[in-house]
């Protein structure tokens, strides 16, 4: 799983969202109560997945499967029929949040081949792997059959033996975080201070969109299709990370089409670097590249160590939906998905367009009241 970012004290009072508060997240009664607390608000201890073997989906608690995700470990086991009613709510969730969450069961060597033989005959859709000699039970203090643990997006075990009815309520408060406010959260959660849900763009009014005060639509010749207003034309998602991984939710985007070839990209990379300093929590400047050799473009950028993303899509899916032929060009986004400006980030306006886009966008002012 991804490292835990690294977020100072003095940040945490900007990155704590101040919306309504979250429900009391339940754990269940343990004789080992306090050694199972003192495991929440820290870094997950990933050496304890070394013992689980027999995965049915190989790679379910890999670092790029969970990175940037909240994961739900349920521990279960076939002598016990809550288990089934867990797995069933398991296989719920999962299909209800499937780009948010990654889930999966942990079965101790008594049963296995009981829970072997239901998911052979396609009866447990849920990812399960065998915990031989219960090393990971061990790990993590499990008392009891099913126990629930909740990782947030940083990383972080924030509930331990979690109570089966607060699940939903811990997996809504986790899913509204970012990987930064998880840290700020986290650091909260661990001064007996219960964090509050954030906003995201679903909760926010689409007349609140509506009503914002954008930056003017970019009236100037640019050499692309002109999607200014409208979603992207197609999903992100054939793009592949080369440099600097983070997510993308929650804040404003600028997506930068350029190529290493590319004499005014390469001029409009330290402002790009410089905006991405000055609005960092706020904005998220994806660099995406294609128009070369995939090795020149990341040796390029790996080279360089810039301070935002890069992304490489061999396929230019996104580059030929927009239309694009000539680079570089820029989209700005607002956190409900829209473009509110695309063209040339060497215009005189694009900077000033970024900062009213932040300014403007609902989802930004409702997270820092």
């Amino acid at each position: 799983m991804n490292p835990r970012p690294i977020i100072t004290l003095a940040a945490i009072a900007t990155l704590v969202p101040t919306l309504a508060m979250a429900p009391e997240i339940k754990r269940e009664l343990s004789a080992d109560r306090e050694t199972i607390d003192a495991l929440e608000t820290k870094p997950f201890d990933q050496a304890a997945l070394a013992s689980l073997t027999n995965w049915t989906h190989p790679g379910t608690l890999s670092d790029s499967n969970t990175q940037g995700k909240v994961v739900i470990i349920a521990m279960i086991s076939a002598g016990e029929p809550s288990s089934y009613m867990t797995l069933s709510k398991l296989t719920r969730m999962q299909r209800d949040n499937e780009d948010e969450v990654v889930i999966a069961a942990i079965h101790p060597d008594t049963g296995w081949d009981q829970i072997k033989e239901k998911i052979d005959a396609g009866r447990i859709t849920v990812p399960i792997a065998r915990d031989e000699g219960a090393v990971f039970a061990s790990a993590m203090h499990t008392d009891d059959y099913p126990d629930i643990y909740v990782i947030d997006r940083a990383g972080n075990l924030r509930f331990a033996d979690l109570e089966g009815r607060s699940l939903k309520d811990a997996v809504k408060l986790l899913t509204s975080e970012t990987p930064e406010s998880a840290v700020a959260n986290a650091a909260l959660q661990a001064q007996g201070i219960a964090p509050e849900a954030a906003a995201t763009a679903s909760s926010i009014s689409p007349d609140a969109y509506d009503k914002a005060p954008w930056p003017d639509h970019n009236g100037r010749q640019f050499h692309a299709d002109n999607y200014q207003g409208q979603k992207l034309p197609v999903p992100m998602g054939n793009e592949d990370w080369v440099d600097n991984e983070r997510s993308l939710e929650g804040k404003v985007l600028v997506l930068d089409f350029w190529a290493t070839w590319c004499g005014p990209c390469i001029r409009a990379a330290p402002m790009l670097r410089d905006l991405q300093e000055s609005y960092d929590g706020k904005l998220e400047i994806v660099g995406i590249g294609g128009s070369e050799k995939e090795e020149t473009f990341r040796r390029y950028v790996l080279k360089k160590k810039g301070n935002y993303a890069q992304m490489f899509d061999k396929d230019k899916t996104l580059n030929n939906a927009l239309g694009i032929t000539g680079i570089p060009h820029v989209v700005v986004l607002s956190t409900d998905g829209v473009i509110r400006w695309q063209g040339n980030p060497l215009n005189d306006e694009f900077k000033q367009v970024v900062a009213m886009t932040i300014a403007a966008d609902p989802l930004l002012a409702a997270n820092s009241d």
